[in-house]
């Protein structure tokens, strides 16, 4: 119960944080692993951005069992970041092509991921 709970609590906590806007064309996203019924997984699983916009991630690994580190990657916008337990992330990129683009761990490809979609403006 108390996973379930955390669970919920970083999903509401990172859909607030998803919209936030920086400025014009900048936008910050949050993104916290944690191990939800035996899987590790990027919450919230969803981002949206518009094409053009300058995307920051903020990445927090919150997964408490070993390995202490777990991967962001975003293929088509050659995004990769190692994350460790309790040692925050930051990673950037410009959304340059509209689509729905993977979200994975590149250190653990059976861990569930998740998807960035980039709209058209």
């Amino acid at each position: 119960m108390k996973t379930a709970t955390w669970f919920i609590l970083a999903s509401i906590l990172a859909l607030v944080i998803t919209g936030w806007a920086l400025a014009e064309n900048e936008r910050e996203l949050h993104a916290v692993n944690i191990n939800y019924e035996g899987n590790n997984v990027w919450t919230p699983g969803t981002y949206v951005v518009y094409k053009g916009e300058k995307v920051r991630f903020k990445l927090f690994n919150r997964v408490k069992a070993d390995p202490n580190v777990h991967g962001f990657a975003i293929d088509e916008f050659k995004v990769k970041a190692d994350v460790y337990r309790d040692k925050p992330e930051t990673v950037e990129f410009v959304a340059e092509k509209a689509g729905v683009f993977r979200i994975w761990c590149h250190l653990h490809p059976a861990h569930l991921g998740g998807q960035l979609l980039v709209l058209e403006k």
